[in-house]
């Protein structure tokens, strides 16, 4: 009876506190974060329709800076926050794990880069496929456009140790894009295309033929990046403008996100939930 009547009254409690959770809020930024707040809102409403909440794509360095200006209570990125938006006051949250794969057209017979070669790939100082293994075909470079937390990291992993400064380290000639299926979208249709994309988005280029290239002999997988043995692995990030606060909507947003149910969907975006510690 007393278990009854405990269970009863955190449910009581549980109640009260999800009636307090109100409002209507706009949240944005990484489009690989993208799927997985999508669904949690989706979830989060129905536990608390008072909410109504949305998150735009906007890219992660657009998210963070709507966030630090007050825009956005909360943004996803899939970069590591630099100094000066640490600076600013924010605060992200690990909410799980990607693998930033390297996709190419069908018609490129390669299943390996070295990280060397991949940077200068996307520098410009190798632009034929023969150079690397492959046949004498020009090499396309498809990027990422420069609000993108995509395009950070994979400086950040993958050029940043041999061109020290973004602005200079990608290629000039390259077809620039808006998000992670429009990367793979070019990729399939450009016969000698190149680029990189979240994991959960490399099954568009593969279906159409083309492949995910192995980084040093070691393949994009769930089981390599969990280990770090992949060099393109990654954390996906919440933020915030200060820590979360206890009571507010975001706060109670990102409890959601780590519960077993929010890392149950991160899977379900076909990303890599937080190991268990």
């Amino acid at each position: 009876m007393k278990k009854i009547l405990a269970f009863a009254l955190a449910l009581a409690a549980a109640s009260a506190s999800f009636a307090q959770l109100s409002g209507n809020f706009t949240w944005g930024g990484s489009t690989t974060v993208g799927p997985i707040a999508q669904q949690a809102i989706e979830e989060f409403q129905k536990a608390n329709p008072a909410v109504k909440a949305s998150y735009e794509l906007t890219g992660s360095g657009a998210g963070v800076k709507s966030l630090l200006a007050g825009q956005y209570g909360l943004a996803g990125s899939s970069a590591e926050l630099n100094a000066d938006q640490l600076a600013a006051g924010a605060v992200a949250t690990p909410i799980g794990l990607d693998g930033l794969s390297v996709v190419v057209n069908k018609n490129v017979k390669i299943a390996n880069l070295s990280k060397a070669n991949l940077a200068k790939i996307f520098h410009g100082e190798i632009t034929n496929w023969k150079d690397v293994g492959g046949t004498d075909m020009k090499i396309v470079v498809v990027n990422r456009d420069e609000s993108s937390g995509t395009y950070t990291s994979f400086f950040d992993i993958f050029l940043k140790s041999a061109y020290k400064d973004i602005a200079t380290a990608y290629t000039k000639n390259a077809i620039v894009t808006k998000e992670n299926g429009e990367v793979a979208a070019k990729v399939t249709a450009t016969p000698g295309a190149i680029g990189y994309v979240g994991i959960a988005f490399a099954d568009e280029v593969v279906k159409a033929g083309g492949r995910e290239l192995m980084v040093d002999e070691v393949a994009p997988t769930v089981a390599n990046v969990i280990a770090k043995k992949y060099a393109g692995s990654r954390y996906l990030y919440l933020v915030t403008k200060g820590a979360p606060v206890a009571g507010s909507v975001e706060k109670a947003f990102i409890d959601f996100v780590l519960s077993p149910r929010g890392q149950a969907i991160v899977k379900s975006a076909d990303f890599i939930p937080l190991p268990r510690k």
